[in-house]
């Protein structure tokens, strides 16, 4: 394994599947396109069926190449058929002309329609044995199936494996399908779903698959989930040519290193580090496509998505207390295993007994909060959601869906899919322009469509500190800050958010519901009005606070009160043991940041030369300064850390 693509051939990134009743000739059809022979397990030779997926490299014209994927077709194989459906970009569902349609070509069918929106085509095999009459019969017949299902415009073939007669149409068909696929800008990082694990002599471990997502290189670190475990990929092969590395839609298998062979399986994931991680619940859109069956309002169902599949217990969102055939609709499921999914995942869902499948849907978000047991889901939020994933965005189908109404920066990989710096940044200030995300300090943001949960949970925080704190004015900015998980730097962000909320009033630093009053007495008002007049009237000087209860005549409890609620209203400061009037702090600062740009180190005989004030005042002053981020002592001055106050 060299790490050198054959010369003059293009891998495109695209995978072609074959799907139909079982003893169809799905395996046979393979076999003519490619020349391979994709039943490799003794069991499947012994029973003449697929059993496992089985992949095989196409060439079409122009020395391009695509994968082939052959899903079993019995129904006792229907969780393999399922982990290779997820793949299929050109579904060539195959007919027998003297079986017809059976039940499991309409069950895979429907299985591919529900995971992807793939090109689609029917070959119908072994025409050899029926006449033409029959063969127009299963063709008018094979139409109104795809069209029911959506595929009206899809060409149907009819081909013999026999005598090779119409393989050469429905290779060319194929090729002209393959033409047709058209993707959006991949951004995601690399993720693979595992199909397969084994070891190679004098190689070690390798898991085959085809990516979702991303591009990964030789040499790369990489996680394995769950776990995550760390591995290192060391060989890559697509189509069993060495290649430098595995890209998105091309099947590939990479010899990693980190991870013995009996602790991988299928249904494990390979991924770049931190743009992934393994969930116990999610927010699915769910259409029911069954025609008689019911999906109840809580069910235990299989959730088959990617390779892995998982008995979940569902929950109706909302008021529904069942989703009948054909209805569509939210689903909170619970899995009992971890498992990495992402918003934007497709999946199936199939009942437990009788075994079928019921629905089908895509992920909105796993972003769900385990402590609420009853996670309120409103339907218009999800169907927007469910939009953002229709038209390719899982970032904002995350923003809208997810439990979170603040976002850091350090969830962006995550809900991104990416850890490149530069995309995130990209996708961030794209939200940011159109006014979705609203930054709040220098790391965090505000999901505008979540400003209302913020206000109710602030508000209810409000009303339990008015509760304990009557005589406070409100909450303080940073306890406000921590109660909504934001950082203390996002305080001024916040203002500006409730700045016209008609339950909430915001002031310098502090917050209140705006229905609140602290209920003094006459006497208390007087008292207060008082002491703004004395600090302010003592100026530079400030005035002692045992000056001021003497000259005011009332007890410390008093005095000591009505100064902590003048503090908390931005009209007086205490700094050490001075009442000092907000006017004289703000001139002092105005006062020092001027001797800022023309020193870059201030010393307290500097301060106390331009201000005026006496040592026993400037020395709490600048420390008061410090305290508040704005100074920094060094060595015996100040330097300047910030130009405001918080």
């Amino acid at each position: 394994m060299t790490g050198i693509e054959k010369r003059g051939m293009e891998i495109l990134p695209a995978m072609v599947g074959t799907a139909g009743h079982v003893d169809h000739g799905k395996t046979e059809l393979v076999r003519l396109l490619t020349g391979c022979d994709t039943d490799c397990l003794p069991e499947e030779k012994k029973r003449g069926m697929s059993i496992d997926l089985g992949f095989a490299p196409f060439m079409l014209e122009g020395s391009r190449m695509v994968g082939i994927i052959d899903v079993p077709g019995h129904e006792d194989f229907i969780r393999n058929m399922i982990a290779g459906a997820s793949s299929i970009d050109v579904l060539v569902l195959v007919i027998a002309a003297d079986d017809g349609i059976m039940p499991q070509t309409i069950e895979h069918l429907k299985i591919v329609s529900l995971l992807r929106t793939p090109q689609v085509m029917a070959v119908i095999t072994k025409i050899d044995l029926v006449t033409p009459e029959r063969q127009q019969e299963i063709k008018e017949s094979v139409a109104a199936l795809l069209s029911k299902h959506g595929f009206t415009d899809a060409p149907i073939i009819p081909e013999s494996n026999r005598t090779g007669e119409g393989i050469g149409e429905v290779k060319e068909t194929i090729n002209r399908l393959v033409g047709s696929i058209k993707r959006p800008r991949e951004m995601r990082a690399f993720r693979m779903n595992i199909e397969r694990v084994f070891s190679v002599k004098g190689y070690g471990t390798v898991v085959t698959g085809v990516p979702l997502s991303g591009k990964c290189s030789i040499r790369d670190e990489l996680e394995l989930f769950p776990g995550p475990k760390s591995v290192v990929s060391r060989t890559i092969q697509k189509y069993s040519f060495d290649s430098n590395d595995a890209p998105a839609h091309a099947c590939s298998a990479i010899n990693i290193r980190g991870a013995k062979l009996l602790d991988i399986g299928r249904g494990m994931t390979l991924a770049s580090p931190g743009a992934y991680r393994e969930t116990l619940s999610a927010i699915l859109s769910v259409q029911n496509v069954h025609e008689t069956v019911p999906i109840k309002r809580r069910q235990e169902m299989r959730f088959c998505c990617g390779t892995s599949n998982r008995v979940v217990s569902g929950l109706l969102t909302g008021s529904r207390d069942m989703l009948g055939p054909g209805e569509k609709g939210f689903i909170h499921i619970k899995l009992s295993n971890p498992i990495v999914l992402a918003a934007g995942d497709r999946f199936v869902l199939r009942s437990l007994s009788p075994s079928a499948t019921v629905a089908g849907g895509v992920v909105l978000t796993t972003d769900v909060d385990a402590r609420k047991k009853n996670m309120r889901m409103e339907t218009e939020r999800l169907e927007s959601a469910r939009k953002a994933v229709e038209n390719n965005d899982p970032f904002l189908s995350e923003l809208i869906a997810g439990s979170r109404a603040v976002l850091c920066r350090s969830d962006l990989p995550r809900l991104v899919q990416t850890s490149s710096g530069q995309i995130i940044k990209e996708i961030a200030d794209e939200k940011t322009n159109l006014g979705m995300i609203i930054p709040v300090g220098s790391s965090q943001w505000v999901i505008k469509s979540r400003i209302t949960d913020l206000e109710e949970k602030l508000s209810k925080g409000l009303a339990a500190y008015h509760k304990e704190n009557a005589l406070s004015l409100g909450m303080p900015a940073h306890q406000a800050c921590a109660l909504l998980g934001l950082d203390n730097e996002s305080w001024e962000g916040l203002r500006k958010i409730f700045a016209e909320s008609r339950i909430i009033r915001v002031h310098s630093n502090w917050v209140s519901l705006r229905n609140f009053s602290i209920g003094l007495t006459a006497e208390q008002q007087e008292l207060r009005v008082k002491i703004v007049k004395s600090a302010a009237e003592a100026g530079k000087p400030a005035i002692p606070l045992g000056t001021l209860q003497a000259e005011l005549g009332e007890t410390s409890s008093d005095i000591e009160l009505l100064v902590r609620i003048l503090s908390e209203a931005g009209l007086t400061t205490v700094i050490d043991r001075y009442v000092v009037h907000t006017s004289v702090v703000d001139k002092c600062l105005d006062e020092l940041l001027q001797l800022f740009k023309e020193e870059s180190t201030i010393e307290l005989g500097r301060f106390r030369e331009i201000t005026g004030l006496s040592r026993n005042l400037a020395v709490p002053i600048l420390d008061y300064f410090d305290s508040q981020g704005i100074t920094c002592r060094k060595g015996t001055g100040r330097t300047l850390m910030r130009k405001s106050k918080l």
